[in-house]
């Protein structure tokens, strides 16, 4: 018990000593950027704008974690975890140092539990013990780690623990990879559902309770702020990868190295400040959104289809700028065959200033079947006038 209100006061005092800064700056170049890496891009277009040393090979302490959450939450989509199934936690990942949530060793704690405390307060313990848990060793889940990397396109990544914590074996991400994780983790509503947690706790099996402070204070202190993940090592300096919405734009923000945990926060704070001052998205086209509803559809029942976007279609912009944006459409004049729906059956294409500035498919809305000769016969009867 003394232990888990001691952790809380320590990590409680740190936060509160912290006062990030709410300065906005407009432009790019005044921005006062002391870290070794820095990144912003915007989440629904992928547009970058800012950054320095994006592919550079670092340490990026418990910023790993966003892909030992990620796997696990993954697993627990497909099935393959419950959140309230148990979990024995083993001496090697009760032994944990750093940041922890105090597990007993030999003890079962829920997935839920683990998860939490790992999105929440960073914990090492936890993290080991879920790694252990899909993996069957750290080991063995290291390798599930590097496996998700190389399907997701992070190409200057390579995993060694699930921590973060030093290695004797080679580990390294960079910014434009982290960004591109914290990016994926933004599609699991789970991962949410703790990143907003400001305070939290686990009960331990004899009583005992651990407070769980969120690390990421800019879930509180920054609005729109409701993901990402801290980290700290003396190899990697202090980092921050975070994510803030404001209206229908969303920009992901990541700082490694910076000196103190206060700059870590400013810093990070500048960047949002200065793509939410300067850029907007636009919605050019809505998924799902009717793009055409009578293309003539060769020898069916029905005779036409419906066609619609593919996807949400967005483009960013300065703020300020007027210039227009055309759609123009590749679409056949007919379509013969069956056609099921979600099928594509062409393209759209959004023009701005004479310049192709985003793109998505064109679907088949419904399942259209060919015309049989009993359908056929009928349509004929139908048009006669008797």
């Amino acid at each position: 018990m003394k232990r888990g209100i001691l952790s809380f006061i320590l990590i409680l005092a740190c936060v509160l000593s912290l006062n990030v800064s709410k300065s906005i700056t407009v432009f790019g170049e005044g921005l006062n950027i002391d870290a070794k890496s820095h990144y912003l891009i915007d989440y629904n277009t992928g547009t970058v704008l800012l950054k320095e040393n994006e592919t550079e090979h670092l340490e990026v302490a418990s910023m790993v974690k966003l892909m030992t959450s990620l796997i696990t939450i993954e697993k627990i989509k497909a099935g393959e975890l419950s959140l309230d199934q148990k979990v024995l936690v083993s001496e090697y990942a009760a032994s944990q140092e750093g940041s922890q949530a105090f597990l007993d060793a030999n003890k079962e704690y829920t997935i839920n539990d683990l998860l939490k405390s790992v999105i929440i307060a960073s914990a090492n313990d936890s993290s080991v013990a879920l790694a252990e848990a899909i993996g069957g060793t750290e080991e063995g889940f290291v390798n599930l780690m590097n496996s998700k990397a190389k399907e997701l396109g992070l190409k200057n990544t390579k995993y060694a623990n699930s921590t973060g914590l030093p290695s004797e074996n080679e580990q390294y991400s960079c910014a434009e990879d982290i960004a591109k994780l914290l990016k994926e983790e933004i599609n699991h509503e789970l991962y949410f559902k703790y990143s907003k947690i400001w305070i939290d706790e686990i009960i331990h099996e004899s009583g005992r309770r651990t407070e769980l402070v969120n690390t990421n204070i800019l879930t509180r202190q920054y609005k729109g702020c409701d993901i990402g993940k801290t980290g700290f090592t003396d190899e990697a300096g202090y980092c921050l990868s975070a994510s803030s919405v404001k209206g229908n734009m969303r920009l992901i923000s990541v700082v490694i190295g910076a000196k103190t945990a206060k700059e870590r926060f400013s810093i990070t704070t500048n960047l949002l400040n200065y793509g939410f001052s300067n850029y907007e998205n636009k919605m050019l086209a809505q998924k799902d959104e009717v793009v055409e509803n009578d293309l003539k559809v060769k020898n069916s029942k029905n005779g036409k289809i419906e066609l619609v976007y593919d996807s949400d279609v967005y483009i960013l912009t300065k703020k300020g700028d007027k210039a227009e944006v055309s759609v123009k459409l590749d679409i056949p004049e007919k379509v013969s065959g069956v056609i099921n729906k979600g099928e594509i059956i062409g393209k759209a294409y959004f023009v701005k200033d004479g310049v192709v500035v985003a793109e998505t498919n064109i679907l088949s809305n419904e399942t259209i079947n060919k015309l049989t000769f009993k359908d056929g016969f009928k349509k004929v009867l139908d048009n006669f006038n008797l």
